[in-house]
């Protein structure tokens, strides 16, 4: 029963995979999937399926450990889940319907790439002092060449962990990308992005010892 446990959910918060409905093959399923990413409708079902599953594997989680008297463990799931629980909502507050959907279909359908974003507040894009979409573009972008990066390497593990915070000022973002890298594609990727946003951010980047790369953009809300 322990290995159980371990396969429904203790590794990691999203699956490997994604839920095939019974009796569908892998031809089909793939069909599916390659069909989801041009039909937006496709997408949302796609989106909405791996959800479900997700918190399916939860709640079985959650059952396990209370038939076998494991209550000890149980404080400390129910602490991931509130977790969880408060980041998918403040995702789904950004303001920017295609900015959140893209954040949520990276997080559950992206094989290569492990995407976490944390945020202690709210931050509605919409209503600060600048353009949304620009702010959308940055996040899909910055996202989008990790991504490329991440399949050259598809054998190996890759995670990228956004921290997106906001003062009376500036609007924070701290991007933690670590995984194998090939020579240097990924910082001319991430330049090209700043280039195309315009001179008014503060963009700073650090590569260290061959797999981890930090970037730290910092976007003014005075202006």
């Amino acid at each position: 029963m322990d290995e159980w446990i371990g396969e429904v959910g203790m590794g990691s918060n999203r699956l490997n995979g994604e839920e095939k409905f019974e009796g569908q093959t892998e031809n089909e399923y793939s069909l599916l999937h390659s069909q989801s990413e041009a039909d937006p409708n496709l997408r949302l079902i796609h989106l909405f399926n791996h959800y479900r599953h997700d918190w399916m594997n939860e709640i079985q989680l959650v059952f396990a450990y209370v038939k076998l008297k494991k209550y000890d463990r149980l404080e400390a799931l129910m602490e991931n889940i509130r977790v969880k629980v408060q980041q998918e909502s403040h995702i789904s507050k950004l303001g920017h319907p295609e900015l959140i959907v893209y954040l949520f279909s990276s997080q559950s359908g992206d094989n290569e790439l492990k995407l976490e974003i944390e945020m202690e507040q709210e931050i509605h894009l919409d209503k600060l002092p600048i353009a949304g979409e620009q702010l959308s573009r940055l996040l899909m972008g910055i996202i989008d060449v990790i991504k490329h990066e991440a399949k050259q390497h598809q054998d190996s593990e890759h995670t990228l962990l956004i921290k997106l915070a906001q003062t009376s000022s500036v609007l924070q973002l701290d991007c933690t990308y670590r995984g194998e890298l090939t020579g240097d594609q990924i910082l001319p990727g991430l330049k090209q992005v700043k280039l195309q946003l315009g001179s008014n951010i503060t963009w700073k980047t650090n590569q260290r010892d061959g797999s981890l790369i930090k970037l730290s953009v910092e976007v003014p809300l005075n202006i």
